[in-house]
């Protein structure tokens, strides 16, 4: 019989382990993809609001002028219920919607919609 120098036998595969993992558990996911449906669809809302040109104006008026309590008051009067921070700057706007699931912050939606160059 023909012996190859170069041949090494493979060892049997139940020497080789596998890593041991935890149980996978969605729970906490499932409640983070319901908290963000809703913030998407809030981001929804406030997008369509942006679309009107009276409030665009205000809003762009008031964030030039740096005045924050006005752009706060504007971003309210939107009537979401999940709590938006913004920042503004020349160019554009930031928004930051974070979503809670089982009393924890669990997911985030950051948008920047440029104005300006």
């Amino acid at each position: 019989m023909f012996h190859d120098p170069y041949f090494y036998p493979s060892p049997p595969l139940y020497l080789y382990r596998r890593p041991q993992f935890p149980v996978v558990d969605p729970t906490t996911f499932t409640h983070s993809v319901t908290a963000f449906q809703k913030i998407s669809t809030e981001a929804g809302i406030v997008l369509k609001k942006f679309g009107e040109p009276g409030f665009a104006v205000k809003l762009m008026s008031a964030a030039q002028a740096g005045n924050k309590q006005e752009v706060d008051r504007l971003m309210k009067s939107i009537g979401v219920s999940t709590p938006i921070t913004t920042t503004y700057t020349p160019t554009g706007i930031l928004l930051t919607i974070h979503g809670n699931a089982q009393g924890a912050q669990c997911c985030t939606l950051t948008m920047f919609l440029k104005w300006g160059r």
